[in-house]
Parts: C-alpha cells; sequence; structure tokens
C-alpha cells in the first residue's frame, strides 16, 4: 500500500472516529464556549443538510449510499489517475457522510451540536465540517485546473 492511500485510510478514519467521539461526549449536553458567541447545544438533525429531507430518514439514507457507492467506486476505480488532493477531498466528504450516515442508521437522526450564535446558522457537527472542507478543497482544485487549462491554450 502506498504512502498516499495510507494518509487517505487515516485520514477518512480520524474524522469519522472524532465525529463520533464528539458526539458521544455531547448527548444530551449544552455547554457555553464563548458567551453569546459560540455554543455546544445538543441538536436532533432528522433530515439532511440544513434539516432538508426532515422526517423522511429512509430517503435521505437512500441518497446517502447511492452518493457514498459513487464516490467509493470513483476512488477505487481512479485513485492513480487523480492528484491527491481530488482523493483528499472525496475522502472529506466519504468520512463525514459516513459519520452521519452512521448517526442516522443507529439513532434515526444526527447529532448536531456546534451552534455559532453570532451566524444564525443551523446546528453542526464534525461530520458536517469534513464535507464542506472536502467540497471546497475539490472546487480549489478544479478551478485551479481549468484556470491552468485555458492558460496553456492561451500559449
Amino acid at each position: 500500500m502506498n504512502k498516499k492511500k495510507i494518509i487517505s485510510i487515516v485520514i477518512g478514519i480520524a474524522i469519522i472516529v472524532l465525529d463520533q467521539l464528539t458526539k458521544m461526549a455531547l448527548i444530551n449536553k449544552n455547554i457555553t464556549l464563548i458567551p453569546n458567541l459560540m455554543e455546544f447545544t445538543y441538536t436532533k438533525n432528522t433530515g439532511a443538510a440544513f434539516g432538508i429531507g426532515s422526517n423522511n430518514i429512509i430517503m435521505v439514507i437512500i441518497v446517502n449510499v447511492i452518493i457514498l457507492g459513487f464516490i467509493i467506486k470513483f476512488l477505487k476505480d481512479n485513485s492513480k489517475k487523480v492528484d491527491f488532493p481530488i482523493i483528499i477531498s472525496l475522502v472529506l466528504i466519504l468520512s463525514g457522510a459516513i459519520g452521519n450516515l452512521i448517526d442516522r442508521l443507529f439513532r434515526g437522526f444526527v447529532i448536531d451540536f456546534i451552534d455559532i450564535n453570532v451566524l444564525n446558522f443551523p446546528n453542526f457537527n464534525i461530520a458536517d465540517i469534513s464535507i464542506v472542507l472536502g467540497i471546497f478543497v475539490l472546487i480549489i482544485v478544479i478551478t485551479k485546473s481549468i484556470i491552468m487549462e485555458n492558460k496553456e491554450e492561451k500559449e
């Protein structure tokens, strides 16, 4: 197994474990970190991102599994062909999705707890951060690739 694959697996497992440990530690707890700014507020999310699909857990699980399947298949078929940042971005998305899927399967909802009061934003968790970070890295890599291709075409 090559170094990049090991790094990818370690990152993925670490995110899933950190996500699950933080959720377990904060079940039914509310902790003020910075008054009027940031709290850990235990919340049950029965939907997907921002509560989309609330109370339709079966649909959310099916969509989640389909997306996971596509990502896993892509990584399996293309891991030697794509750049490492793309692999890392997909591992971030994959591990975040797995973290939330574990909640849905075993609890019937996702535990969200990070509450940024000043943003008036829905609560979120480590898995959500991982997914958003993965998407952000993927957008940057794709944008950089397009810019480089356009630059090469002009030359």
